[in-house]
């Protein structure tokens, strides 16, 4: 009887330890939940404020790279980029279109769309820092495996070797020392350089360093004497032979596929050199000649001229 007894008490003496382990552990989650439920409060208090000082003056580009987070999950950000078709591959919602977007635009639209199926309340983050901007891009057409645009890297810059490497690199038909490069900044600049040479020699110190809007062109190498260079608003812009026959210059627009929907088709220019060889520009109204005006006025391109035909000023009124 007395052994029972001790058994007993000894029994509730464990069941009494247990009890107040499972009490205070009951205690700590009950604490730990109050302060996650204090930290969420915190941050819905903070979000108005703190995604309305997100950045709503740069327009973000191809290349961009940001940090996105989503403060309600307690998590670092990440980093993210802008893919070559202008979206935002998005953790829980995929591809998001970012480009010409500013941060803070994007921003709200994602909480939008994270509020429909996976948050009550999404407070999302998207920064960038300077060095992590697009810098622009240049054009490379002619000679070369890939013609079209090449991005300026955020974080350094590019030269004219690394947009020729990064366009596939030189066809077999490319005359490499004559690597053409007009300047969007300077007002009909062109640059020419024999990068063959310089690529030969291994001496890049004096490989050009490109800005958003030059066009780099290269030349074919057994017509390099005989080419005219079509840029701007015409649907294939590149390099066009004229050896062998006179072309004019509506004849070489048409050789370039025609213009394009918002060509400005009376202001064609022709930039050409006299015979001191200094650079002349002449605006041709090609709309009027096509339209059945006078012939004789459709100028006569000669070998080296560039014809540059802009875009026209859209605006939109409400």
């Amino acid at each position: 009887m007395f052994v029972t007894i001790k058994r007993w008490a000894l029994l509730s003496a464990v069941l009494l330890s247990s009890l107040c382990q499972v009490r205070a552990q009951v205690a700590e989650v009950v604490d730990s939940a109050v302060q996650v439920a204090d930290a969420r409060v915190a941050v819905a208090a903070n979000s108005p404020t703190q995604m309305a000082l997100l950045d709503d003056d740069w327009e973000l580009q191809i290349g961009d790279r940001l940090v996105y987070q989503v403060l309600e999950e307690q998590e670092e950000g990440q980093l993210l980029a802008v893919n070559g078709n202008g979206e935002l591959m998005v953790p829980l919602l995929g591809s998001i279109p970012a480009e010409g977007k500013t941060s803070k635009n994007l921003a709200f639209e994602i909480k939008k769309q994270l509020e429909v199926d996976f948050f009550n309340r999404a407070t999302v983050l998207i920064t960038q820092r300077e060095v992590d901007r697009n810098r622009g891009r240049v054009k490379v057409i002619g000679q070369v495996n890939r013609q079209g645009e090449q991005l300026i890297p955020a974080d350094s810059p590019l030269t004219l070797s690394q947009a020729i490497l990064a366009s596939g690199g030189f066809t077999l038909h490319a005359d490499q020392s004559k690597v053409s490069v007009v300047s969007a900044g300077q007002e009909n600049a062109r640059l020419e350089v024999d990068l063959g040479a310089m690529l030969s020699s291994g001496d890049l110190s004096k490989d050009p360093i490109l800005n958003s809007g030059d066009v780099v062109i290269v030349a074919q190498a057994d017509h390099a004497g005989s080419q005219v260079y079509v840029l701007g608003a015409v649907n294939a812009p590149g390099l066009y032979s004229i050896r062998g026959s006179q072309f004019t210059l509506s004849q070489v627009i048409l050789m370039a596929e025609g213009f394009t929907r918002f060509a400005r088709k009376n202001k064609v220019r022709l930039v050409s050199k006299d015979e001191k060889g200094e650079k002349v520009e002449s605006l041709v109204n090609i709309d009027k000649i096509l339209d059945g005006g006078d012939r004789s006025e459709d100028p006569i391109v000669k070998p080296g001229d560039m014809i540059i035909v802009d875009e026209k000023m859209i605006s939109f009124s409400g």
